[in-house]
C-alpha cells in the first residue's frame, strides 16, 4: 500500500537522523579517535553541534512518537499480505524500521526513567549500535524511495 511505503520512507529517515544526530547519540564529533566509538565523519562537526542542540532531534516527546510509530510499521509491513521475493523493496526497511524505531524508544526510556535499566543483550544490540543503525535506516530509506519494488536476493 502507498500510506506504508510513504510511512516506511519517512519514518526510517527520522529515526536514522534521530539515532545519527540526536543530543543523546553515542557519536561525540568534539572528541578525537577512540576505537570504541564510530568513525568520525569529516566535516560534520559544525552539523552536529548545530543539530544536537535543543533540536527535533532531541526533543524528547518527538522522540517517544517517532520511534513508536517507526516500530509499529515496520511490524505492520512485516505482516502485511506477501507480494513477491522483495528484498529491498519491503523486507530491508522493514527491518531497519523495526531495529531505529526500538533504539529510539530503548534510549528514551533510559533517559527518561531511573529505575529502567535495558537488557545486556538490548543494550548492546541496539544501544551501542544506535549509530549504525541511524545509518541503514537512512541508507535503506533512500534505497527504499529509489527503488521500492526492487529485487535483491
Amino acid at each position: 500500500m502507498v500510506q506504508f511505503y510513504f510511512l516506511s520512507v519517512l519514518l526510517n529517515i527520522l529515526c536514522g537522523l534521530i539515532c545519527v544526530y540526536g543530543k543523546n547519540s553515542d557519536v561525540d564529533f568534539d572528541d578525537g579517535f577512540d576505537e570504541s566509538a564510530p568513525p568520525k565523519i569529516p566535516g560534520v562537526d559544525e552539523i552536529q553541534e548545530n543539530v544536537a542542540g535543543d533540536t527535533l532531534f532531541s526533543n524528547p516527546m518527538f522522540n517517544l512518537v517517532s520511534g513508536a510509530l517507526c516500530l509499529v510499521t515496520g511490524i505492520v509491513i512485516l505482516l502485511a499480505p506477501y507480494r513477491g521475493p522483495s528484498l529491498l523493496g519491503d523486507l530491508a526497511p522493514a527491518l531497519t524500521a523495526i531495529l531505529g524505531g526500538a533504539s529510539v524508544l530503548i534510549s528514551y526510556l533510559e533517559n527518561r526513567s531511573e529505575e529502567f535499566v535495558a537488557p545486556e543483550i538490548v543494550d548492546v544490540i541496539l544501544i551501542s549500535n544506535k549509530f549504525y543503525i541511524g545509518i541503514a535506516c537512512l541508507l535503506f530509506a533512500v534505497l527504499h524511495f529509489i527503488a521500492p519494488g526492487a529485487w535483491v536476493i
